[in-house]
């Protein structure tokens, strides 16, 4: 157990270090918000490992933390929403065999965008559905860097924690 705690510490820990990073280097070129979202890692990385309630403790913890220390509660509302939301359809198709990490990443990323921008729909009116397929495009683009990414990630891991964690599809 301890270990495990020590695991999801560093992994949320990461993670705040990764967006502290991202916020340094805003993507305004492409649209205003827009991030790789590159903590997404980690969470993506637990979920194909099969340890789901780890997966939701480190993305919690880090949307809470980040929430606190760089941002404001508005921001925190739009973390929550996209990364709860897109973390339940990576799980979902994670389980499915044909669907590799980089499309559960992809379908996370767009589904992350597209729950954001209903949150901010709600918040600043209708005129916010004409970001969308900008959201989503950027989305899936994102989520197909981060699956890339996983997934090279996953086949270097060399550790036995993880083996140990590891389900079977």
């Amino acid at each position: 157990m301890a270990r495990k705690i020590t695991l999801y510490g560093i992994l949320t820990a990461f993670c705040i270090v990764l967006g502290y990073i991202e916020s340094l280097f805003p993507l305004l070129f492409i649209a205003p918000g827009v991030k790789l979202g590159l903590s997404n890692a980690a969470v993506l990385l637990l979920i194909a490992f099969g340890d789901i309630k780890g997966a939701l403790a480190v993305n919690t913890s880090r949307i809470l933390l980040n929430g606190i220390l760089f941002s404001g509660f508005s921001s925190l509302l739009f973390s929550l929403s996209g990364a709860m939301g897109s973390m339940l359809i990576m799980i979902l198709l994670c389980k499915i065999k044909q669907i590799s990490i980089i499309g559960c990443s992809i379908a996370g990323g767009a589904v992350h965008n597209i729950l954001q921008g209903a949150v901010a729909v709600f918040i600043m009116g209708k005129a916010v559905f004409y970001y969308f397929p900008i959201l989503i495009i950027c989305g899936g683009a994102s989520g197909a860097i981060i699956g890339i990414s996983t997934l090279l990630l996953k086949k270097h891991i060399k550790s036995d924690f993880f083996k140990k964690i590891e389900t079977k599809r």
